[in-house]
C-alpha cells in the first residue's frame, strides 16, 4: 500500500514550473538499427517536444538507405530544430579498439559504439540517451530537467509501454505496469542503483570525468555503470514523473520472454539477489505465506493463500492503473488473462535464465558474459565491406555559388565523400531550435 501511495505521488506530481529561458539544452542520442512500423511516428514525437533548447543526434548502427531517407525526411519537416546524422559500420573497428597498448578500452558493446561519434559532437550539458522503440510526450523533456536539480546527475524514467493491440501488448503492459514496476520503484526508494538506460538524463560532465562513453563500452549492462560512477562522483539518481512509452511495433510473447531471460541473467552477473527474485512472486510468496501461517497460527494453508493471491490481484490492477493515469486498453477479463500468464510464465523464464548458459542475443550477435556483464562476442564478424562514400553536406547557407568556385577543393561549399564512422549535417542544423509556444 505504501508502495502504491508513492507512485501515486511520483507519476501524477506537478514539476515546478522555471524560467525556460534559463533551462540548459539538452543533447537527445537516438541509436538507431532497422526501421520498425512504428519508428516515424516514435521519432517525430522528439521533434515536437516543448522544450527550449535541444539538439537530436541520430546514431545509424550500419548503413540503411531506407532508414537514412526517413531521417532526413523527419529533418526536412522539422527544420526549426537542430538534428545531426551520424552513419557508421559496426564491422569496422574504431582505432585503437584491437590493441591494448593503445589504453583504449576494447568495445564490446554495440550500443555504445553507435553513439560514440554523437557523443562526442554533442554541444550542451545534459545527455539524453533515449533508444529507437520509445515515444515522447511534448512535456516530458521538460519534466525530466526539473527533476535535475543542483545535486542530482542522473534522472530515468521507468520502464512502460504505450497502449498496443493485441495480447502480447497486453502481457508486456501488465508486466511493466506491476512486478517490473513494484520492484524498479522499490529498490529506488530506498536508493539501491536500478536505472534502465532506455531513457536517461545524464550530466554530461559525470561521463567525461570517466573518458566518455567509451568507458563503459565492454560492458553489456552500460546503464548500470553508468549511474553506479555517477553516484560514485557525489550525485543522486532521481525517478521521472513520467514513465518511458515503449512503443515497438515488433513484439510478441515469445520475444518478450526472450527479453526477460536477458534480463534476468544480467542481473544474475550484476548481483547475487538476483537468485531470490522468484520468492517474490505472488504464488511462491503466497504458498510461504500459508505454510507459515499454517505452522504458526494452524490457520488454512489454502485459504490463506488464496487471500494472498486475490489481494495481490487487485492490489496490481491499482497500480497498472495508476502507472497508466487513466483507464486501461483492456476490460477486467483480459487483465486477468495476461495477468495469470505473466504470473505463471516467470517461472519459466527464471528457471531458463538460472540454468542455461552463459550467452545472450542482443542486436544481432551472440555474447558469453562475464563477471559483472564483461561481454566476448561469440558471434563472427565478417569481412568488413568497402566503406560506403556518403555526402556531407557544408551547413553553409551559400550552397547556391557559382560553378567556378565550387570547383576549388579548398571551398566551404563544396561537397565531398566521406567513409567509415562519419556525420551527415546539412543546412538545417543550422537553424535556431525550437521554442515553447
Amino acid at each position: 500500500m505504501i508502495l502504491i501511495l508513492f507512485r501515486l505521488y511520483k507519476f501524477h506530481r506537478k514539476p515546478s514550473h522555471s524560467n525556460l529561458k534559463e533551462l540548459p539544452g539538452v543533447s537527445i542520442i537516438k541509436p538507431l538499427t532497422g526501421i520498425d512500423t512504428n519508428l516515424y511516428e516514435n521519432l517525430k514525437t522528439f521533434f515536437n517536444l516543448q522544450y527550449p533548447r535541444y539538439e537530436i543526434l541520430f546514431c545509424v548502427q550500419e548503413h540503411d538507405k531506407e532508414l537514412i531517407d526517413l531521417l532526413e525526411r523527419l529533418r526536412e519537416q522539422y527544420p526549426h530544430v537542430e538534428s545531426q546524422l551520424f552513419v557508421g559500420s559496426l564491422s569496422q573497428k574504431l582505432s585503437g579498439d584491437k590493441s591494448s597498448k593503445s589504453g583504449v578500452t576494447e568495445i564490446r558493446n554495440p550500443k555504445i559504439f553507435n553513439m560514440l561519434p554523437a557523443y562526442e559532437k554533442a554541444q550542451y550539458p545534459y545527455i539524453l540517451i533515449s533508444d529507437s522503440g520509445l515515444m515522447m510526450h511534448e512535456n516530458t523533456l521538460y519534466d525530466m530537467v526539473m527533476c535535475m536539480t543542483d545535486t542530482v546527475g542522473l534522472v530515468h524514467q521507468m520502464p512502460f509501454t504505450c497502449d498496443r493491440k493485441g495480447f502480447a501488448g497486453s502481457v508486456e503492459k501488465v508486466y511493466f505496469g506491476t512486478q517490473h514496476a513494484r520492484m524498479y520503484m522499490t529498490i529506488n526508494l530506498v536508493g539501491i542503483n536500478c536505472v534502465t538506460g532506455m531513457s536517461c538524463l545524464i550530466r554530461k560532465e559525470c561521463i567525461d570525468h570517466v573518458g566518455g562513453l567509451r568507458a563503459f563500452g565492454h560492458y553489456i549492462a552500460e546503464d548500470y555503470y553508468i549511474a553506479y560512477e555517477v553516484a560514485k562522483q557525489g550525485w543522486q539518481l532521481r525517478v521521472a514523473s513520467a514513465p518511458a512509452q515503449q512503443n515497438s511495433g515488433e513484439y510478441s510473447v515469445s520475444t518478450w520472454i526472450d527479453r526477460m531471460v536477458r534480463w534476468c541473467k544480467l542481473r544474475m552477473r550484476l548481483s547475487p539477489l538476483a537468485y531470490l527474485e522468484p520468492l517474490q512472486e505472488c504464488f511462491s510468496s503466497a504458498i510461504l505465506a500459508g505454510l507459515v501461517t499454517n505452522y504458526l497460527f494452524e490457520w488454512n494453508a489454502l485459504v490463506v493463500a488464496a487471500c494472498h493471491i486475490l489481494i495481490w490481484f487487485i492490489l496490481d490492477y491499482l497500480m497498472l492503473r495508476i502507472t497508466q493515469g487513466g483507464a486501461l486498453p483492456f476490460s477486467k477479463f483480459e487483465f486477468a488473462i495476461a495477468w495469470l500468464v505473466r504470473e505463471l510464465s516467470s517461472f519459466y523464464i527464471y528457471f531458463k535464465a538460472f540454468t542455461g548458459s552463459s550467452t545472450i542475443k542482443w542486436r544481432g550477435k551472440e555474447y558469453r558474459l562475464g563477471s559483472g556483464t564483461r561481454a566476448e562476442e561469440l558471434t563472427p564478424s565478417p569481412s568488413p565491406p568497402p566503406a560506403p562514400s556518403l555526402l556531407v553536406e557544408s551547413s553553409s547557407s551559400s550552397m547556391s555559388t557559382s560553378s567556378s568556385s565550387s570547383s576549388s577543393s579548398s571551398s566551404t561549399n563544396s561537397i565531398s565523400p566521406v567513409a567509415g564512422p562519419h556525420i551527415l549535417s546539412s543546412s538545417l542544423s543550422t537553424k535556431q531550435p525550437s521554442q515553447i509556444v
